[in-house]
């Protein structure tokens, strides 16, 4: 009978509560428990893929680098792709949930190459040149409908936190409900996706006069709203401000 074969030890901790993975080829395992956050960090400013299986399960959101991964229930191993904005890496993850498992709140990903973005950085610290509202609009659209292998890559631009719950009221005078999507910046420039869906049973032409808020430009991805239960009873607009979605005063 053959021995066993050896576990590689692929990962190890330090005092800070942070693991350590190296990426050779095998997936990199992300072990998670129920309700609890955590940050995995990739080498690069990442996109994620999620299979349809994980939805309502495990809750991602990334920002540059940085992805945060809370799981609302057990599950078992799924494989997840984590892939450079760039196109220049690409990273699996083997991601499961499990009842009390003791884990680090972080978790750095390293390349073999030791090209990881904390070793570069202080190679070019020029700054990234700003972007104007259209660019910034255009950026945020294909971000959220064209795959992830075709969103561009945009110096200057980065994803910020926004709260995904409903905003009532964010537009007057029809049955509309509203909820951000995502929010990018760049400079003093703010980008928000807002989901529109209509919840009437007639048809709704948007008129952007009857938004709230103090906003520089609005975008609709569609001018035309369908009756709800529609395929086409929802778009996306994007709102431009000089300051985050959260901070801008709604009411006028």
């Amino acid at each position: 009978m053959k021995p066993a074969p050896r576990a590689r030890k692929a990962s190890s901790h330090d005092n800070g509560g942070t693991q350590h993975a190296l990426f050779e080829r095998l997936p990199v395992h992300v072990l998670l428990a129920p309700d609890a956050e955590r940050l995995v960090h990739f080498p690069f400013v990442a996109l994620m893929d999620l299979p349809p299986g994980l939805e309502g399960l495990l809750e991602v959101q990334i920002i540059e680098d940085t992805a945060y991964l809370t799981a609302n229930a057990p599950f078992p191993r799924a494989r997840v792709h984590v892939q450079a904005i760039d196109g220049t890496a690409k990273i699996p993850l083997d991601i499961e949930a499990a009842e009390g498992v003791a884990v680090a709140p972080m978790l750095q990903v390293h390349l073999p190459s030791g090209d990881d973005a904390d070793d570069v950085a202080s190679t070019g610290s020029r700054e990234a040149p700003t972007v104007d509202m259209i660019e910034l609009t255009r950026y945020a659209a294909k971000t959220l409908y064209a795959p992830s292998r075709l969103v561009p890559v945009l110096p200057g631009v980065q994803q910020e936190p926004v709260d995904r719950k409903t905003v009532p009221g964010l537009y007057r005078g029809a049955e509309v409900e509203t909820a951000p999507l995502g929010a990018w910046s760049s400079g003093s420039l703010h980008v928000t996706a807002v989901r529109f869906t209509n919840r009437s049973d007639r048809p709704l032409e948007l008129d952007i006069e009857q938004l709230r808020g103090r906003w520089i430009a609005a975008t609709p991805q569609h001018w035309r709203l369908l009756p709800r239960g529609s395929e086409a009873d929802t778009t996306a607009v994007y709102l431009i401000s000089d300051r985050p979605f959260a901070a801008v005063p709604l009411w006028r």
